[in-house]
């Protein structure tokens, strides 16, 4: 799978991997034309997971989950999209 592509335009585009300086990952979600689109995850610097949900026009959408730096589920909201 090719990652971390930029369109023409310069703007991200497809899948995407970020990570923090300590090489642990901090963003894997996809963009389609500099926004965000679909599923994406963030990640603490420890290497636990922030966040997780969906993404529809760069707005967040539907179910997201988010865990503390150890790991435990401390927030689950639920967003409307237009």
């Amino acid at each position: 799978m090719k990652k971390n592509r930029r369109n023409r335009k310069g703007r991200c585009n497809g899948y995407w991997e970020e990570y923090f300086p300590n090489g642990n990952l901090y963003h894997r979600g996809n963009f389609i034309d500099g926004k965000e689109e679909g599923f994406c995850e963030n990640y603490h610097d420890n290497g636990q997971l922030w966040r997780k949900g969906n993404y529809k026009n760069a707005n967040p959408e539907g179910l997201w989950e988010y865990y503390n730096k150890n790991g435990v589920l401390i927030l689950i909201e639920y967003n409307l999209v237009d």
